[in-house]
């Protein structure tokens, strides 16, 4: 933890002047003012040293201390982000997730494929507790959306809002992908290193082959599972809006043997996802890789305190206020 922080530490300034006035006002002498009658004798005004005398001059104080706390409210103290550290066995996945127009494929009723593997990649990271997991995602270039990390909530975010314009080029490059995701991995420790791979397509992009860019996470010691999204035949595909929304028929161009290739390479697994899910269970194998000890740090983002102390200045305000005008009420 990094202690206590100021979001507006600027309205701090704030307590120079109120130092000033707290000063000035001993200063005068508020305690010690001259009376406004004159008499004889001090002894003729001479008060009882009942509890109500004793704690009169400290009155002023609670304005003070409001005043103090209203300042130090208004600089937004709380705790900064802060994390806690958690040492798991777990390996390192980087998922590589294509969003190519061919992913608008309806044949998983009522949703397109894309949905279909997100879904797929968020039950597959709530499997994936003690695992640090990343996130590429690729149409006809790869772009890198989050790197191993072992915050579920932060991937689970950046996973929802990836969409057909998250990569603006088209195409389906599938090597560039693989490459990019293994790139990201080439400092990693751990014992055993996956890429996830998800795509309906062809690859048609990019300056590197699906080939030879698992060769180089076969040597690098970096399995891929791959996993084909969609049916075979034709795939139907909306068109239009609203009243002008109609269906057309494309046929489907996944070359499942192409994406086996690529896992049997680097000594990874394939998948077809022909449904709305994914029976999970077959993939034990990744359950049986060498697991390393990871440590994990749990951040939490800053928290603010002021409303305590707005608390407390309010009370100490009315205090005041209640107590002058009940309890220490005088002559003028």
């Amino acid at each position: 933890m990094f202690g206590i922080e100021f979001k507006d530490p600027a309205w701090l300034l704030l307590l120079l002047p109120a130092a000033g006035m707290a000063a000035w006002y001993i200063w005068k002498g508020l305690y010690h003012r001259e009376s406004a009658l004159a008499v004889s004798s001090a002894e003729v005004v001479r008060r009882p040293r009942t509890i109500r005398v004793v704690l009169y001059p400290w009155l002023p104080a609670l304005r003070f201390l409001s005043i103090f706390f209203i300042i130090i409210a208004l600089s937004r103290p709380g705790r900064g982000i802060d994390y806690t550290s958690i040492r798991n066995q777990g390996i390192d996945i980087m998922i590589a997730l294509d969003v190519s127009d061919s992913m608008m494929g309806e044949d998983f009723q009522p949703k397109n494929r894309l949905e279909v593997a997100k879904q797929v990649i968020g039950e597959f990271i709530g499997k994936r507790p003690t695992d640090r997991i990343g996130l590429v995602v690729f149409s006809g270039d790869a772009y890198l959306q989050c790197p191993l990390t072992a915050e579920r909530e932060m991937i689970g975010e950046i996973l929802d809002d990836v969409d057909f314009e998250t990569v603006e080029e088209e195409g389906t490059a599938i090597g560039e992908a693989l490459a990019l995701a293994a790139s990201r991995m080439m400092d990693s420790r751990a014992k055993s290193r996956i890429v996830l791979l998800l795509t309906d397509g062809v690859n048609n992009r990019g300056s590197i082959d699906p080939e030879t860019a698992a060769k180089m996470c076969a040597e690098l010691g970096i399995r891929v599972y791959s996993i084909g999204i969609g049916k075979e035949g034709p795939v139907p595909f909306s068109t239009g809006r609203g009243i002008f929304r109609g269906t057309t028929y494309r046929e489907d161009q996944f070359d499942p043997a192409a994406i086996r290739s690529i896992a049997e390479l680097t000594g990874g697994k394939f998948y077809r996802a022909v449904t709305s899910g994914i029976r999970w269970e077959n993939i034990k194998d990744i359950d049986r890789l060498e697991k390393s000890d990871v440590e994990a740090r749990v951040y939490h983002e800053f928290y603010d305190r002021f409303m305590v102390l707005l608390i407390i200045a309010m009370t100490l305000f009315f205090s005041e206020l209640i107590l002058r005008s009940l309890v220490f009420r005088k002559l003028p």
